[in-house]
């Protein structure tokens, strides 16, 4: 008979010891922090599992799954050599699984002399060795870069699904190596490309698999057509974002009226536009599976009218976050064609600030022969500009929170609401009275937050 030591019978008598590898790995993968990329931290896993005992360390080590993530920071004033050596160890214990990256390199700010700049060609090489793997990469670069970076375009990343990738002014020449390599990977799905103001080329005429891409973003500065032609480009595009801006020098030839681009598949489209004569954009464009709505601008569009777009797609939009100056009877007339809507956002306008008949529109009479507009609604954000008087903010709240929750409910029972206050428009005895109503709510169980701004 083995003689077993007291030692041994320790191991075996613990109930951790006895845990399969198979429940251990799923415990330590949800050990893992939320973000999408991870970045090394003795605090957190999964540096810190391998500081538990040795036991937990070989499993850790053992386990691709934990270390096929990582996110890099390096600035100028990083010892490059070193975070080379840590990041290529991390990246070793992957094994053969795909990786998620995100890396940051910024090897001199914008202050420093040529002669002090930091060689960022080692960290930078380290991870393009690694090319077969990336399947999610996000890029940030700024400072001197000639290595690998520049020969990228004879290489393949089979596995590459998602790519972003920041440029900033004198990085032109990194495109053309950066989308060669991009146009040879079958499986690129997600493109993004931001703070390119400076490049020559016009993204619409970039060489990426665009019949393959479902996502696309960019805050480079778009004009219409351009946008129409990504959209014409990519006919599986699902979601959108386009900074678009009116044309510069030139205008180009007007778009034919009976022009109509269909893309049946978006359901989330964001557009920043800086001229009030971008509105046109939905004159040609019909998106009936589009779901979530976004516009940011800082014109005017009291006298744009969406309904045209709206009724001739005839999509059911669940979310709609409004960063523009619109009149109250143009919002309610919006808002009677969303009976869909669950999300509703809006910044009030100072030139015509939400007042009674946008709360009385949006406001619950279990008596009254018409429902209220969008029946749906769950989560409401006001900023800004409001001025309801006699309660009725707090009334229209009161009427879709607790009738909400009647048998008898003919709208949805709200479940949040974000109220944000101009200190310059609204006066203290004002804002006073907003959070004492809110404030009661609150107590009866709606989730409310009152923010002020200046």
């Amino acid at each position: 008979m083995t003689k077993t030591t007291l030692a041994d019978n320790r191991f075996f008598s613990s109930p951790s010891n006895r845990i399969p590898l198979e429940i251990w790995t799923n415990i330590f993968i949800e050990c893992l922090p939320s973000q999408q990329h991870i970045k090394p931290d003795p605090r957190s896993a999964p540096l810190l599992l391998c500081r538990v005992s040795k036991a937990w360390r070989s499993t850790a080590l053992s386990l691709p799954n934990l270390w096929s993530s990582i996110k890099v920071d390096i600035y100028h004033n990083n010892d490059v050599e070193r975070q080379a050596e840590d990041v290529e160890l991390w990246l070793r214990r992957s094994g053969v699984r795909p990786l998620a990256v995100s890396l940051c390199l910024r090897g001199r700010d914008w202050t420093m002399d040529i002669d002090d700049e930091v060689d960022l060609d080692p960290i930078l090489d380290l991870f393009i060795s690694f090319i077969e793997r990336w399947e999610d990469v996000q890029l940030d670069l700024v400072g001197p870069l000639c290595g690998s970076i520049s020969s990228i375009h004879l290489l393949r990343a089979p596995l590459l699904r998602r790519f972003e990738v920041h440029f900033y002014p004198k990085a032109d020449d990194l495109i053309d190596p950066l989308l060669s390599m991009l146009s040879t990977s079958p499986h690129l799905t997600e493109f993004g490309s931001y703070d390119t103001c400076d490049a020559e080329v016009p993204i619409a005429e970039f060489v990426l698999p665009w019949s393959q891409l479902t996502r696309f973003e960019t805050d480079h500065y778009l004009e219409v057509g351009e946008c129409f032609k990504v959209l014409c480009l990519c006919p599986n595009l699902v979601d959108c974002t386009f900074d678009a801006v009116a044309t510069f020098g030139e205008p180009p030839p007007p778009i034919p009226h009976d022009v109509l681009i269909v893309r049946q598949h978006v359901h989330a489209l964001t557009l920043a536009t800086r001229d009030d004569n971008l509105y046109k954009f939905f004159d040609h464009l019909t998106l009936p599976a589009l779901s979530a709505l976004t516009l940011f601008s800082g014109d005017d569009w009291r006298h744009v009218s969406f309904e045209a777009f709206i009724s001739r797609s005839g999509c059911s939009l669940k979310t709609i976050k409004l960063h523009i100056t619109v009149s109250t009877d143009q919002l309610i007339v919006l808002l009677s064609l969303l009976p869909t809507l669950r999300e509703f956002y809006i910044e009030g306008s100072e030139f015509d600030p939400l007042g009674n008949a946008f709360f009385n529109s949006l406001t619950y009479n279990e008596t009254a022969k018409e429902l209220c507009l969008c029946p749906a609604l769950e989560v409401i954000t006001l900023g800004g500009f409001i001025v309801p008087s006699n309660g009725m903010l707090a009334k229209m709240l009161k009427s879709r929170y607790y009738l909400g929750r009647s048998k008898s409910r003919r709208v949805a029972c709200l479940q949040r609401v974000s109220v944000m206050l101009d200190v310059c428009r609204h006066g203290y005895d004002e804002r006073v009275a907003y959070c004492k109503e809110l404030k009661k709510i609150r107590k009866k169980g709606l989730d409310v937050t009152v923010d002020c701004y200046i």
